[in-house]
């Protein structure tokens, strides 16, 4: 039913100011839904954002300032390199660097040659062959 401001503030304890504000704006707008709408816009449009997207996929060794320099020629926006980075890790983007491997020397590939020629007739049956590792050539930048 209806109550009065007072009745209201003595049942929940609400400050009866923000009960005021309540009950004005069900007159005006007939709903205490937010409005929505208020806020700084964002500078990354949807067409932008999927471009950014697509500039990592064509090439995911793209850096910040390429992918700047390409929204700003392509769709005329003027965006820091840490808005694009904020996008792409809101995104699931992570930017890392690939694991520094060294190179096996002569030595070392001599020494495996030998270990499989003085292992060749071993049983291998209840062994498992794992390999955690993985060689890249150039780094990979962006990982997903």
């Amino acid at each position: 039913g209806i109550r009065s401001a007072c009745v209201i503030h003595r049942g929940t304890n609400i400050s009866l100011s923000t009960i005021y504000y309540n009950i004005d704006k069900l007159k005006q707008a007939g709903s205490l839904k937010h409005q929505g709408e208020n806020g700084r816009l964002r500078v990354l449009g949807r067409k932008e954002k999927k471009a950014i997207g697509q500039y990592i996929r064509y090439n995911n060794e793209i850096t910040l300032r390429e992918i700047k320099e390409n929204l700003s020629k392509i769709h005329q926006k003027l965006v820091s390199t840490s808005t694009i980075s904020r996008h792409l890790h809101e995104y699931g983007y992570k930017n890392v660097l690939c694991q520094s491997t060294h190179i096996l020397t002569s030595v070392e590939k001599q020494r495996r040659v030998q270990w499989a020629k003085k292992h060749i007739n071993d049983d291998f049956n209840p062994t498992i062959f794992t390999d955690e590792s993985s060689f890249q050539r150039f780094r990979n930048t962006v990982r997903r």
